[in-house]
């Protein structure tokens, strides 16, 4: 028997979200209705495999059609939603303050001039044998690094895919912004991305104090930062939560990016791409979303990041932006201090 299209739906968003982004995609004549698959069932059909991590067998024997047509339309769809990425995934306005930092007390003034925060996480590969090493992780699992940018409200507003799992953080940022035709949205003069102490603090990228309380964990039962550093990471890890707990949402609702299915390697990350624009399109049109509530707040913990820290890396980069960030952090430091103490 056939599963109604709602009861798809209702497991990854709700009714009238599936409705809208199945029109839209007709609209913009991404998608269009087959002899005997409308487009509304060949989306239900994509979100089965990405939502559920559900196999070709599975998806035959709920739908009823064989295993070439399921195939052939996953990767239409899949296609299809790639062209939709550069609408949904994109950088906000970059010289305004984000009202998430403008009406809040903590943040403002001392944070003023950032625009996002950025970092990375893994997600499961499946890799030929004779190239697995490299993205190989502790626990013997293939992984594939995605480094991404995201704005205040949990909008996924950049994203770089399939690097090796062993794939320093410093390196991916810095292969990135130095790539022309990958298009990273630099932070323009005076502004700047959070980044965690994976990073090097440098001109467009203030990281945390280093050898110092950072994660929200560690402020757990410390009533009051004992030094201006702490204080200073206590804020800054607190807003850069944003990036870690978009992750979270993410992973949580597309279960697939923690078990991929056996798809060549650009396929896979294809699919991350594609599950952080569907991330982005809930976000806008279903605000009430519950795994949005659920993770919600800035004090959430998540677990989502890169294995380890591997503390300072030994790429390259230009001294001089690390002063001028040294310096913009000690100064923002200093008025959170001066605030704390008043």
């Amino acid at each position: 028997m056939v599963t109604p299209l709602f009861v798809i739906s209702y497991y990854v968003w709700n009714n009238m979200c599936f409705g809208v982004y199945a029109c839209i995609l007709e609209k913009k004549m991404l998608l269009k209705d087959s002899k005997y698959l409308p487009v509304e069932e060949q989306l239900a059909m994509f979100m089965m495999v990405i939502a559920h991590a559900h196999t070709n067998r599975v998806i035959q024997d709920r739908f009823q059609h064989s295993g070439e047509i399921i195939h052939r339309h996953f990767r239409q769809v899949l296609i299809a939603m790639m062209m939709f990425v550069k609408d949904m995934i994109k950088p906000p306005p970059l010289d305004i303050v984000p009202k998430e930092i403008l009406l809040n007390p903590r943040f403002e003034p001392y944070f003023k001039d950032c625009i996002g925060a950025l970092d990375g996480t893994l997600v499961h590969a499946i890799i030929q044998p004779e190239k697995q090493i490299p993205y190989r992780g502790r626990k013997g699992d293939c992984m594939q690094q995605v480094m991404a940018v995201c704005s205040f409200d949990m909008l996924f507003t950049y994203v770089v895919c399939g690097w090796e799992g062993t794939a320093h953080d410093q390196r991916i940022l810095l292969d990135t912004i130095s790539d022309e035709k990958l298009k990273f949205p630099h932070a323009p003069p005076g502004k700047y991305y959070l980044v965690d102490a994976g990073y090097t603090n440098m001109r467009g990228f203030l990281s945390p104090f280093r050898n110092v309380r950072y994660w929200l964990q560690d402020f757990q039962g410390v009533a009051i930062p004992h030094t201006r550093e702490e204080h200073f990471n206590r804020l800054h890890s607190s807003l850069r939560n944003v990036i870690e707990r978009s992750f979270g949402v993410l992973k949580a609702r597309f279960p697939i990016l923690k078990r991929m299915a056996h798809y060549p390697f650009p396929v896979q990350w294809s699919i991350v791409v594609a599950a952080m624009a569907m991330h982005n399109f809930i976000r806008k049109e279903d605000m009430e979303d519950q795994l949005f509530a659920q993770f919600s707040s800035s004090n959430t913990q998540v677990e989502c990041g890169t294995e380890e820290d591997l503390g300072e890396n030994t790429y390259t980069f230009d001294i001089t932006d690390r002063i001028e960030m040294d310096t913009k952090r000690n100064s923002i430091a200093d008025a959170i201090w001066q605030d704390a103490s008043s």
